[in-house]
């Protein structure tokens, strides 16, 4: 990608990863399993409502058009005042992200600057690892902890938790997906006709 070309960033409502490098499809496709796996941060837990799927709150976006693209061009596409995007950061999945087991994405604060007598700076981009990305977006869904104040957290101290297939209550989770996905298909045949 050109450095001096302005790349438009989409407009999704849930946070995008972006994916900027192409050179490992299979690391890809994990990331996007990663995100979609359920996590909970309470070990040992049985109750399906504690886990949470980063996918609920961002959106893997696997568009060429984000190919190359560096955290200084994202900053350049969403200035510090006027932009409109619905978000108020994202994430790249590029060519480190891809290179670690961790799948460490590179998290980017696009805030706009606030009207207020002591505006806060952005925070200079930082890494998350993929199983961590469902808490960072679940406590700032919920104004508990900003996206920006993770910039200096130490992941490896932090457990995360996951429901392996087969256990129940991966299958518990799955079932309710379904349920999820049969009720929404039924709103869908009722709004056609």
């Amino acid at each position: 990608m050109n450095r001096e070309h302005k790349p438009k960033l989409p407009r999704t409502d849930a946070v995008p990863v972006l994916r900027t490098d192409f050179s490992d499809p299979a690391g890809w496709d994990r990331l996007v399993q990663v995100l979609e796996t359920p996590v909970t941060f309470d070990e040992g837990s049985e109750d399906p409502f504690a886990y949470e799927r980063a996918t609920s709150y961002v959106n893997p976006v696997g568009k060429e058009k984000y190919r190359g693209l560096l955290a200084d061009m994202v900053l350049a596409a969403a200035p510090y005042t006027g932009h409109d995007l619905p978000y108020d950061h994202l994430y790249l999945a590029d060519a480190e992200t891809f290179a670690s087991d961790d799948l460490p994405l590179l998290g980017i604060d696009i805030h706009l600057d606030e009207e207020d007598d002591e505006p806060w700076p952005r925070e200079k981009p930082f890494r998350i690892p993929a199983l961590h990305v469902a808490g960072v977006e679940i406590n700032d869904s919920i104004a508990n902890l900003f996206f920006r104040e993770n910039h200096d957290f130490d992941w490896s101290g932090f457990e995360v938790y996951v429901a392996k297939p087969g256990t129940a209550v991966y299958e518990e989770l799955r079932r309710m997906e379904l349920d999820q996905e049969e009720d929404e298909e039924g709103e869908e045949g009722e709004e056609e006709d």
